[in-house]
């Protein structure tokens, strides 16, 4: 039986997604034109934008992706000595187009009519929530300072995160993932070891 239009319609959508996110990963977002990622999926850019209706709906939609496979790849809440956000940002610095896609679309997002307004507001709440839970079960069990405020570190911790993003698409060598360790270890009943080398590579 022939697939349904939306169904065709929603596995090249999640092509070109896959591509444009590696792409963007190894060879910067800068450096990226439409063009370029259109021609990996054998359309033109007009017929790329068709899917999405604009190139920032477009890169909205990479950054949703990327947060995709992030949870899928680097598991939940819990499965680490380390929150997910700091594994996160471990990863990140090994694919440096998408941290720039970030920034741009964090800056762009000051503009409530702009597409990313509304991914980033509710990315903060989600990530927020997920890093207050996180940190309230690992005080539960000892491993984490009992008299701070869980949701005001997670603030904390997120802020932390952008704003050595940001400082690190202009200079490689702030050491995003080391700062922010130590932020959290200033918290955690013992520091963590995680000097290892990030859990992937943008060839992944």
């Amino acid at each position: 039986m022939a697939r349904k239009p939306y169904a065709r319609g929603r596995a090249s959508q999640e092509r070109i997604l896959d591509t444009a996110l590696e792409t963007i990963g190894s060879k910067g977002f800068g450096a990226t034109s439409l063009a370029d990622i259109a021609s990996q999926v054998d359309m033109t850019p007009a017929g790329l934008l068709h899917h999405f209706g604009s190139k920032e709906n477009l890169f909205v939609e990479v950054l949703r992706r990327r947060d995709d496979v992030d949870r899928q790849r680097l598991g939940g809440p819990g499965e680490d000595d380390l929150p997910l956000t700091l594994r996160i940002a471990r990863n990140n610095v090994t694919e440096p187009g998408l941290i720039q896609l970030y920034v741009n679309l964090a800056a762009a997002a000051e503009n409530t009519e702009h597409p990313a307004h509304e991914y980033f507001r509710e990315r903060y709440a989600l990530i927020r929530h997920r890093v207050t839970r996180d940190i309230e079960v690992r005080q539960s069990l000892g491993h984490f300072d009992p008299n701070v405020d869980a949701a005001a570190i997670a603030t904390m911790l997120i802020a932390l995160s952008d704003g050595l993003q940001a400082q690190w698409a202009i200079d490689s060598k702030v050491d995003l993932f080391g700062t922010l360790l130590t932020f959290w270890n200033s918290f955690t009943t013992a520091d963590t070891d995680n000097s290892a080398k990030p859990l992937r590579t943008s060839s992944s």
